[in-house]
């Protein structure tokens, strides 16, 4: 009966696909490496190592790990699940360079005892013989000379000043008509800001709502949502800006983009609010849900 030749493990391209895995989830979401290594302050030479799966550039794993974490978290993938994968495949990739052995019970280094001189000392210097006291009483003295000599400057600028100026008995001042101020409009402090989103194609949308993610997914043609904060909106990335239309308070939003233009990091706020509300003469198009 011939030799079968042996098979690979299972396992053997599990690192390789991890990589893969991770580089084909940004594509999708029309994520840049740059963008990530901005978000989490990993250089980009390591996120394209992991990629890669070039542990020769990537630190231990102990670090590598962290980079996994925060790539995955950046990306709205499960984190634990993803750090898991990658251990487990890097405990079966001989390429994965594994901690040295430490010994238990290291021996401790032999301590000199031997007993040195005490170290001289030198006579001090005439200004470290000075009494402190003399030094802060000198200081003192100094700035209360300079405060002195700085309100007796401002007395006499004053005088001059008042001397040049005539006399009020002669000078008939003008009637200067008041006009009344007419206070400007301003978008109330308890009114909340409401962002309708409404689906017309499919589209990749990140969205926070006061620093809170609220939105990190894909969002299908015919959805409707509604989102509340308090002071902005952040867009972080929308996968198709023609695939969605908005309102802000029931003010009608302009388009964000053309069909399957990814943008990046648009906000809508109060001020935002008071520019729709003046464009269409304070009347919304459509009343807030």
């Amino acid at each position: 009966m011939p030799d079968q030749e042996p098979q690979a493990p299972a396992n053997s391209s599990e690192l390789a696909s991890f990589g893969e895995e991770l580089r084909r989830e940004r594509e999708i979401r029309g994520i840049s490496l740059k963008e990530i290594a901005d978000a989490t302050k990993i250089s980009r030479r390591f996120l394209e190592a992991v990629e890669r799966n070039d542990h020769k550039t990537l630190p231990a794993p102990v670090f590598t790990r962290g980079f996994v974490r925060e790539y995955a978290r950046y990306l709205g993938l499960n984190t634990e699940e993803m750090v898991n994968r990658y251990n487990f495949a890097a405990e079966n990739d001989d390429r994965v360079e594994k901690p040295p052995h430490i010994e238990k019970y290291p021996r401790s280094p032999v301590r000199d005892i031997t007993p040195r001189p005490p170290a001289k000392r030198g006579i001090p210097s005439t200004l470290f013989r000075i009494n402190g006291n003399v030094v802060i009483l000198v200081l003192l003295v100094g700035a209360l000379i300079a405060v002195a000599w700085w309100a007796v400057q401002q007395r006499e600028e004053r005088t001059r000043h008042a001397d040049r100026l005539p006399s009020m008995d002669r000078v008939a001042r003008p009637v200067v008509p008041v006009a009344e101020a007419v206070p400007a409009p301003e978008v109330a402090a308890d009114e909340g800001l409401r962002l309708s989103v409404e689906v017309l194609r499919d589209a990749w949308v990140t969205l926070d709502a006061d620093g809170r993610n609220v939105v990190n997914s894909e969002l299908k043609a015919g959805d409707q949502r509604t989102f509340e904060a308090s002071e902005a909106f952040l867009f972080r990335t929308v996968g198709n800006a023609a695939g969605l239309k908005l309102t802000l308070n029931g003010f009608p939003v302009t388009s964000l983009g053309g069909e399957g233009e990814v943008i990046r990091n648009r906000t809508f706020d109060r001020a935002a609010l008071e520019t729709l509300r003046a464009a269409s003469g304070g009347v919304p198009a459509q009343a807030d849900p």
